[in-house]
């Protein structure tokens, strides 16, 4: 490689770095603002409808997550793919057919998905609320908002798929600020009576809000009765499928979870399960959130292109482990407060399980990246054989650990689950197509790892003022080493420093 060339390839990776970093901070910090508005909602929502209303509003979700999830046949995923290719490709034809299909097959899942739902309503409401049929008519006035959750997403796999970033990050904030203005007012007025109308409104909002960027940048065209057109979508729904199939999986594993914990523990011990679990879910989601926005429909894009897969799943996997890691750092630190504040004292023993399963975070941050390729190339079977595989060991590890440890030791099994992930999935990517980590990313891994390691144990076994002093050295230690490496290949730090100098001046 000549000295051009070289440069050449420096300034590629380090624009393909500064595009990372920033689009993960974008959607870090939307998902910062989502979680907060969010909390402050269920709070609310908590005292104005009581923890009876609080419930019935729960069932209504998820039957309607489950109808949604069954019949949009995973299309705003499996589009995502679609639409990318033809984005790179650079052929206008091409793109506006794949757009066409999309909005096709999502009109008709939308619809099959809301009259599925008015003519099971009897069903549903004797699942959801235990025998009780007596919420059959609610359900079959929800299934409006079957059908707009369902336009909604092929709008937004659409967005994705063009890269329209920006455009997503504020049509997500303003459907959570839409949700928070829509129902508590309807709450405060009219009670539980409030919570469908409050359901389909906010659907209605947040459909609309993403069509109007969407429908402006492609003008919205379908055809549910040409046979060509949905002849052309059977491949999108293929993949589709499979994705929704790994998605059942995962909820079925968590549920067999709960339910184990249930019998052979009790209602408290899976309620704080449950806690743990969804504490070190919402860290992942401020780093792994631009992953399915973003970091995919650009490896889609590229899917056949094997050297450029693993040079771009690389690079997410550097900033993701070197974002992650000082986060997981300051987690472990700061738990008890956090749980104190966004949750109460009775979690207190959430917080030595979530804290050995934030250790999970840290090994995600790379499988996350090697993960998407079997999908990125419409390789659904594999996709599928590594969930399957990370699901039955996930359950047998919760299971195995909470009977050799207890509640404490479930968080290590996630942990545990985590690296048989990473391991499965690494295999499995390497025989298939070639891939293998970079010396850079196993060199970032040991460098944050011990430190994380210290940390853990700094917060088990010291007390007092010397937990806090040890916790926030291995924190200080941990974002210097981040911010030099990503200084190193990136000039996005740089750049935001010298923009906030700039504003601060002003």
């Amino acid at each position: 490689m000549t000295q051009t060339d070289s440069d050449r390839a420096g300034r590629d990776g380090s624009r393909q770095y500064d595009r990372i970093m920033k689009n993960t901070g974008l959607f870090g910090v939307i998902q910062g603002l989502m979680l907060v508005i969010n909390i402050v909602r269920n709070k609310l929502v908590a005292k104005l409808l009581g923890t009876t209303g609080f419930g019935i509003s729960e069932s209504y979700n998820r039957s309607l997550n489950l109808v949604k999830s069954t019949t949009d046949l995973g299309l705003p995923f499996s589009a995502v793919k679609s639409v990318s290719e033809c984005m790179e490709g650079g052929k206008d034809g091409q793109l506006d057919e794949s757009i066409l299909i999309t909005r096709t097959w999502a009109f008709i899942t939308a619809a099959a998905g809301a009259l599925l739902c008015a003519a099971l309503s009897g069903a549903f409401s004797l699942w959801a609320f235990e025998g009780d049929d007596t919420y059959a008519l609610s359900f079959v006035l929800l299934s409006p908002a079957v059908f707009f959750s369902a336009i909604g997403g092929g709008e937004m796999a659409i967005l994705k798929g063009t890269r329209m970033l920006r455009q997503i990050a504020v049509s997500q904030l303003m459907a959570v600020i839409l949700t928070f203005c829509i129902s508590i007012p309807l709450f405060f007025r009219f009670g539980l009576v409030g919570l469908v109308p409050s359901i389909v409104l906010v659907s209605l909002a947040s459909m609309l809000v993403t069509c109007f960027y969407s429908i402006r940048a492609f003008p919205y065209r379908i055809r549910p009765f040409s046979k060509d057109v949905l002849g052309k979508g059977f491949g999108m729904i293929r993949i589709g499928v499979y994705f929704m199939i790994t998605s059942f999986l995962g909820s079925g594993a968590f549920a067999i979870v709960a339910n184990w914990l249930m019998k052979n523990g009790k209602a408290e011990v899976t309620g704080i399960y449950g806690a743990g679990y969804q504490l070190v879910a919402w860290l992942g989601m401020f780093v792994f959130s631009a992953m399915e926005t973003d970091f995919f429909p650009r490896l889609s894009s590229i899917n056949h292109d094997n050297a450029k897969v693993a040079e771009m799943v690389n690079s997410q996997a550097e900033v993701a482990l070197l974002l992650m890691s000082p986060m997981v750092v300051g987690f472990l630190v700061f738990l008890s407060p956090i749980v104190s504040i966004f949750l109460s004292s009775k979690f207190a023993d959430a917080v030595p399980m979530a804290s050995l399963a934030a250790l999970s975070l840290v090994f995600k941050s790379m499988t996350q990246p090697m993960s998407f390729i079997a999908l990125a190339k419409g390789d659904s079977r594999t996709f599928l054989l590594q969930e399957a595989l990370y699901d039955v060991f996930f359950v047998a590890a919760v299971i195995l650990a909470y009977r050799w440890g207890g509640l404490t030791m479930t968080g290590l099994a996630l942990t545990v689950s985590a690296i048989f992930d990473i391991l499965s999935v690494g295999a499995i990517t390497g025989k298939r197509y070639g891939f293998r980590f970079s010396g850079q990313v196993l060199k970032m891994l040991l460098l944050q790892l011990p430190v994380i390691v210290l940390t853990l144990l700094s917060v088990f076994c010291l007390d007092g003022a010397y937990r806090w002093i040890a916790g926030c050295a291995m924190l200080a230690v941990s974002l210097w080493i981040s911010i030099y490496l990503l200084g190193r290949y990136s000039n996005y730090l740089s750049v935001l420093k010298l923009k906030i100098k700039n504003k601060l001046r002003l």
